[in-house]
C-alpha cells in the first residue's frame, strides 16, 4: 500500500471524535472581518465596496456557522475573474478612484483590489495555502488601515484582531495535529459535539489569555520605545480639516461657514484654576487691509524666529509693558490637523514650547509654523494676560508711526454715512480708548446676532449691515467697529481666532470647536500696542448643554491625541518624571507613617519601662505567672495537640501512622496515673499482658492492638476510635 492509501486510510479511520474545523474557519473570517470593519472605520472605503464585501463575508460566515462548507469557485471560474480585474485595476486607478492626489488614487485602487482578492479566496479556497492567504490579505487591510487612520477605533479593531489572529493560529496547529495523528484523538464526552463545544470553549478562553496578555505587554513596550518624529504616511491618516478664516486674504462670510462646523479645532488644557481664562479668546491672524468686501495683508513677509535653547522660543517684549500689572498664565495647546500654519495663543504671548524648528511672526504678530505638515501639534505657551489700565491708555496719544497710519488707517473708500455714524457714536470722546469703548457699546446694544443675516449685499457687506440688516454674525460685527474707528482716526485692525471654548472638568480642558470661531478687533494705543475690542453680543448658541457624558468622551480623546499621537520623546521623559515624582511622594509617605510607628512603638515602651519601675511586686507576680503557664503549657502539649487532632483533624482518611508515638505516650500517662508503670525491657505487649488482671485489662489490651496496626501495620485508624480507647481507658 503505498502512502496515499495509507494517509487514506487512516484518516478514514479515526472517527469524528473531537473536531476544530468550525472553529478554525470561523477564527478565520472573524479576522477578515475585523480588519475590513477597521478599514471601514478610516472612511475611506466607497458604500458600493462595503455593502458586497460586507454581504460576501456575511454569507460565507454564516455557512460556516451553521457547519455547512457552502458554495466554492471553480479554478477556471477564479482564472477568468482574476483576468477581468486586472483590466478593471487601471480603469479604477485611472477614472474610479477618487482624489486628485496620485498617491491617494493608488491606494484607493489598491485596496479595491485587496477586498476583490479576499473575496476570491473566501469562495475558493481548499488548501492551507488558501487559508495562509486570506490570513495574509487580513494583516495587509490592517496594515492600510494603519496607514489610513489614527483614531481611537483603529486600537480595538487592533485588540480584536490579535484576539481572533490567536485563536485562527491556535486552530490551525490543532487541526494539523489530528490529520497527521495516527490514532484519533478522544474527548471526555461520547458525543462528538459535546467534545467539538468544550475544545471550542476551552480554545477560546486561552485564545483571550494570550491576547490579553499581549496586549498588556505591548502597551508598555509602546511607552517605553523611544519616539522622535511621526510616521511617514501621517498625512494620509489626518485628513486634515480645512478650516477658513485664518489665511492672509479673508471673505466676511468665510466665519459664517466656519461656525456652523460642529469640529473640534483644538484643546487647551490649563494647569491653574479654569476661572482665570474665562473670556480668553485665542489668536489666531489679525488681517489690516479690507478691499469692501475682503479682508487682506499686503506685507506677509514674516520674521524667523530661533529658539532660545532646544524647544523654547522668547518673544520680544516692549519697553512699556513692563510698567503695566502682569498675569501670567501657562497652558498646553493640542492643535488638530489643520490646512493653516497659524498657531493660536492667547495674547499676550511670551514664550512657546514645541517642537519647532523655527516659528514665524508676521507684520500683525500673528504666529506661524514653517514646517506645517497637518499633522496635530502640541505646545505650551506663557501668556501674559496683563493689561494698562483705562487711564493708561487714555493718555496714549495719537502720535502713530508712518508704517501704523499706511496700513491701519486706510480705509476702501470715503463713505459719508459711516463717518457721521462713528462721529455721532463716539460723541464727546476725547481719547481713543474712550471711542473704541463708545462704538464697543453701540454695536452690542443695537445690533442682533444672528449666522442667517438677511439684506447683506455682498459688494458692500459692512455698509447694509450698519445701515439696512442691522443683523449679522462676529466678522460683521468686528469690520464695522475697525471701520467705524478708522473713520475717526483711531489704528484699528480685525483679528480671527477662537472664543475660549467649552471647559472639561474631567480632562482639565477647554474644547475649542469650529461652532467657537471669532473675530473681534484690536486697536492701536502709541507706547503701549495692539489691545483688544469685541463689539459682537452673545449668540444665542453660546453656553449650550454639555454632560457629563461628553466629558467623559472628551477626556478620553484628549488620552488618545496627546498621549497615543503626539507620544514623543518629550512625552516619554514628562512620563518618567511623573513616575519618579509619584514613587518619591509614596516612599516619603511610607517614610512617615514608618517614622510615626516608631515614634509611638518607643512612646509605649517608655510608658511600659516606666509602670513595671512603680509596679516591680506585680511585674514579678506575672512573670511568675508566666512561667508556670509555659510549663505547663510544654507539659501538656502533647496531650492537648493529640486531644485536638483525635477531635477535629484527619476526619476523612482517619490518624495517619505517624501519630502512633503520641497516642501511645498519652496512653502511658494514663496508667502512671492508674499506678502502672512500663519498663524499657517491656514491648507494648508485654505491657498489655502485664495489666490483664487490673480494671484496665480490656481497654489496654484493645488499645496495643490498635497501636500496633497503626504503627506497624500502615492501617489508617478513624479518629472516633482511637479517641474511644483512651476514654475508655480514663474511666477505668
Amino acid at each position: 500500500m503505498n502512502r496515499l492509501a495509507l494517509k487514506t486510510a487512516r484518516s478514514t479511520d479515526k472517527p469524528p471524535h473531537i473536531s476544530v474545523q468550525r472553529y478554525f474557519e470561523i477564527s478565520l473570517l472573524l479576522m477578515l472581518g475585523v480588519s475590513f470593519l477597521t478599514l471601514t472605520w478610516t472612511g475611506r472605503l466607497d458604500a458600493v465596496s462595503i455593502v458586497l464585501f460586507g454581504v460576501a463575508l456575511g454569507v460565507k460566515l454564516w455557512t460556516y456557522a451553521r457547519g455547512e462548507s457552502g458554495y466554492r469557485l471553480g479554478a477556471r471560474t477564479v482564472n477568468r475573474l482574476s483576468i477581468f480585474y486586472l483590466f478593471f485595476f487601471v480603469l479604477d486607478f485611472l477614472f474610479l478612484a477618487p482624489g486628485s492626489e496620485l498617491l491617494n488614487r493608488m491606494l484607493s485602487a489598491t485596496i479595491h483590489l485587496i477586498l476583490f482578492v479576499t473575496v476570491v479566496k473566501i469562495f475558493s479556497a481548499r488548501r492551507y495555502r488558501d487559508y495562509g492567504y486570506l490570513a495574509a490579505l487580513s494583516f495587509l487591510m490592517m496594515l492600510v488601515s494603519a496607514v489610513l487612520t489614527v483614531s481611537p477605533e483603529y486600537l480595538l479593531g487592533l485588540a480584536l484582531y490579535v484576539l481572533f489572529a490567536i485563536s485562527m493560529f491556535i486552530g490551525y496547529e490543532l487541526k494539523r495535529g489530528i490529520e497527521t495523528a495516527t490514532h484519533a484523538p478522544r474527548g471526555p464526552y461520547p458525543s462528538p459535539a459535546r467534545n467539538r463545544i468544550a475544545v471550542e470553549n476551552s480554545l477560546g478562553m486561552t485564545a483571550l489569555g494570550l491576547a490579553l496578555g499581549i496586549a498588556a505587554g505591548s502597551s508598555a513596550l509602546f511607552f517605553l520605545i523611544p519616539r522622535y518624529h511621526a510616521a511617514c504616511f501621517t498625512n494620509l491618516a489626518l485628513q486634515t480639516q480645512n478650516v477658513t478664516g485664518f489665511s492672509e486674504s479673508v471673505n466676511l462670510e468665510a466665519i459664517g461657514a466656519v461656525k456652523r462646523s460642529n469640529l473640534v479645532v483644538m484643546r487647551v488644557r490649563v494647569g491653574s484654576d479654569a476661572r482665570e481664562f474665562q473670556g480668553v479668546r485665542w489668536r489666531g491672524i489679525a488681517l489690516a487691509g479690507f478691499s469692501g468686501k475682503v479682508w487682506y495683508n499686503d506685507d506677509t513677509a514674516q520674521v524667523r524666529l530661533s529658539p532660545a535653547w532646544p524647544g523654547k522660543f522668547v518673544l520680544p517684549w516692549r519697553a512699556a509693558q513692563l510698567s503695566w500689572p502682569h498675569r501670567p498664565v501657562r497652558y498646553q495647546v493640542l492643535l488638530s490637523s489643520l490646512s493653516t500654519d497659524v498657531l493660536f495663543a492667547a495674547a499676550q504671548p511670551r514664550e512657546i514650547f514645541g517642537n519647532f524648528p523655527s516659528l514665524g511672526m508676521d507684520e500683525t504678530g500673528s504666529l506661524h509654523d514653517p514646517s506645517h505638515s497637518g499633522v496635530p501639534v502640541v505646545y505650551t505657551v506663557v501668556s501674559d494676560l496683563g493689561r494698562p489700565p483705562a487711564d493708561a491708555l487714555r493718555r496714549a496719544g495719537a502720535d502713530y508711526g508712518p508704517e501704523i497710519r499706511l496700513h491701519y488707517l486706510s480705509l476702501p473708500g470715503p463713505d459719508p454715512k459711516l463717518t457721521a455714524l462713528a462721529r455721532s457714536v463716539a460723541g464727546s470722546a476725547s481719547n481713543n480708548y474712550d471711542r473704541a469703548v463708545a462704538i464697543r457699546n453701540y454695536l452690542r446694544r443695537n445690533f442682533g446676532y444672528t449666522l442667517d443675516p438677511t439684506g447683506i449685499n455682498p459688494n458692500d457687506p459692512v455698509d447694509s449691515f450698519l445701515f439696512k440688516s442691522r443683523k449679522g454674525y462676529c466678522a460683521y460685527f468686528a469690520a464695522a467697529m475697525t471701520l467705524m474707528l478708522r473713520a475717526l482716526n483711531v489704528p484699528a485692525r480685525i483679528v480671527n481666532g477662537f472664543q475660549t471654548g467649552t471647559y472639561n472638568p474631567i480632562g482639565r480642558d477647554f474644547v475649542v470647536r469650529a461652532r467657537d470661531a471669532h473675530s473681534w478687533v484690536e486697536v492701536y494705543f502709541p507706547g503701549y500696542g495692539w489691545f483688544s475690542f469685541d463689539p459682537t453680543p452673545a449668540g444665542p448658541g453660546e453656553g449650550a448643554a454639555w454632560s457629563s457624558f461628553d466629558d467623559y468622551l472628551d477626556a478620553a480623546s484628549l488620552f488618545w491625541d496627546e498621549w497615543i499621537i503626539n507620544y514623543d520623546f518629550a512625552h516619554q521623559v514628562l512620563l518618567a518624571r511623573e513616575v519618579d515624582r509619584n514613587s518619591r511622594r509614596y516612599r516619603l509617605a511610607a517614610r512617615r507613617r514608618f517614622d510615626l510607628l516608631r515614634d509611638r512603638a518607643a512612646r509605649w515602651a517608655f510608658a511600659t519601662g516606666q509602670g513595671l519601675v512603680q509596679h516591680k511586686l506585680l511585674a514579678a507576680l506575672a512573670l511568675l505567672v508566666a512561667c508556670l503557664a509555659g510549663y505547663v503549657t510544654l507539659a501538656t502539649k502533647d496531650g492537648l495537640r493529640l486531644r485536638w487532632q483525635l477531635r477535629f483533624g484527619w476526619r476523612r482518611k482517619g490518624l495517619p501512622p505517624n501519630q502512633a508515638a503520641r497516642c501511645y505516650h498519652q496512653f502511658l500517662k494514663i496508667t502512671r496515673s492508674r499506678g502502672f508503670q512500663k519498663s524499657p525491657a517491656q514491648t507494648p505487649r508485654e505491657f498489655a499482658r502485664a495489666l490483664t488482671s487490673s480494671p484496665l485489662g480490656p481497654a489496654a489490651d484493645e488499645f496495643t492492638r490498635v497501636y500496633n496496626a497503626l504503627r506497624f501495620g500502615g492501617k489508617p485508624v478513624p479518629n472516633t476510635q482511637m479517641r474511644a480507647l483512651l476514654d475508655r481507658l480514663l474511666k477505668a
